[in-house]
């Protein structure tokens, strides 16, 4: 996130974002957005009220993920749904692909760490298409497995990546802000376009706040929905859209006057120093994105003084701000902590079953008599077969 008002240099053109000055600032509180003459739609965050659970989901629904032979997932990083299947990727504890169908039979799994040709080092992102796998590898390759997880072949990239996605034969690929030469005149470029037969690439976005204090590798920060491709990052304000041979501005989330200062994003400045005021300034808002979306929705998350979802009705054009610790007033069960994916008007997460589980047993501690969507959350967990590691949770917008 830079200042209220900032340059981006995008593809050499120079696209001048109009964030909201200290008058606009004022004028926050009598609308949630506007558009720039742009065509830039500037959503103020202040001015949304949180909902609560049930003013947007009307139901929510359980799906047992079974007969996993070896493989219980403690976060989960990334979920996608592709023709009838979920794939469900753990970076950090399984290091694992696992795959269901959406009625909760497993299907396959791939888990191959190592330093193989065959096998991945450390994942950072994986894709689907057309029921194949390919997964991005900490080493810059590309390892590419088929519709039953079975290694086909690997492809080494000529630059290191965190995040990519896939449209025809082309990639883009996220490189994390590293400093690379892959812009134009040897600029540092952000998000590359990269063909694999023709070794062709293309900067679409060239890097324009050069400091990354994130600690973490990114995640779901690239998106294809059914029409568009989204593209946003930590800490900074604006949601981008691939238009033609370039990503623009799309969206920008106003989080003034909570907003962090520029200096945060000075290049000497001390990764501990901004921790430290991040602990001090707990009130301050930023971007927390993990991008979903489909031709109807855009889902992406920001944090001030707690994590929080904002849902973007993309028709309509209303906003609903969640926050992911919000009691679960629909049916007594899980808050929607994460928003792994949508499928139709339902946003999916996967948790894993023990959790599940311990928030039934809660329920029933505090309760006795149970309304009808109580009641049929607790019934699934009454039948629930502990063995079965992770739980599909579909919550369905109204």
């Amino acid at each position: 996130m830079k200042s209220t008002k900032e340059t981006l240099l995008i593809s050499g053109l120079i696209v001048i974002i109009i964030f909201l000055t200290s008058s606009c600032g004022s004028n926050s509180g009598k609308q949630s957005s506007e558009s720039t003459s742009e065509g830039i739609e500037v959503i103020s965050i202040a001015d949304i009220k949180v909902s609560k659970l049930s003013d947007v989901i009307d139901n929510i629904s359980y799906t047992a993920l079974k007969d996993h032979p070896e493989h219980r997932a403690y976060r989960i990083d990334k979920v996608l749904i592709e023709d009838g299947l979920i794939y469900i990727f753990d970076y950090y504890s399984g290091r694992s692909l696992s795959v269901y169908d959406l009625k909760g039979n497993f299907q396959f799994a791939i888990t191959k760490p190592g330093q193989g040709p065959n096998q991945y080092l450390s994942i950072q992102d994986f894709l689907v298409d057309k029921s194949k796998v390919e997964v991005l590898d900490a080493r810059g390759k590309l390892v590419f497995y088929d519709n039953q997880g079975i290694f086909e072949r690997s492809e080494k990239l000529p630059f290191s990546a965190q995040a990519f996605l896939k449209r025809g034969n082309d990639y883009q690929f996220q490189t994390g802000k590293i400093p690379n030469e892959l812009g134009r005149n040897g600029k540092s470029c952000e998000v590359v376009q990269y063909n694999l037969e023709t070794k062709k690439s293309d900067c679409l976005l060239e890097i324009h706040n050069g400091k990354d204090p994130h600690s973490f590798r990114e995640r779901n920060i690239l998106k294809n929905t059914a029409s568009k491709t989204y593209y946003g990052t930590y800490f900074n304000d604006t949601i981008y859209e691939k238009q033609d041979n370039s990503f623009v501005p799309e969206v920008i989330l106003d989080f003034s006057p909570d907003a962090l200062p520029p200096e945060m994003f000075e290049h000497n400045s001390p990764y501990d120093d901004y921790i430290g005021y991040l602990n001090k300034n707990k009130d301050k808002a930023y971007h927390t994105p993990s991008l979903q979306g489909n031709a109807n929705f855009l889902i992406t998350q920001f944090s001030k003084s707690n994590s929080h979802h904002l849902i973007y009705d993309i028709k309509n054009g209303s906003k609903i701000v969640l926050k992911t610790t919000a009691k679960n007033d629909v049916d007594g069960g899980l808050p929607l902590y994460w928003a792994h994916t949508i499928n139709d008007r339902d946003i999916i997460m996967i948790f894993d079953s023990e959790n599940v589980l311990a928030k039934a047993y809660k329920l029933q501690q505090e309760k006795s008599k149970f309304n009808q969507k109580e009641q049929a959350f607790l019934n699934f967990t009454n039948a629930f077969n502990p063995e079965d590691p992770l739980v599909m949770i579909s919550y369905h917008l109204k």
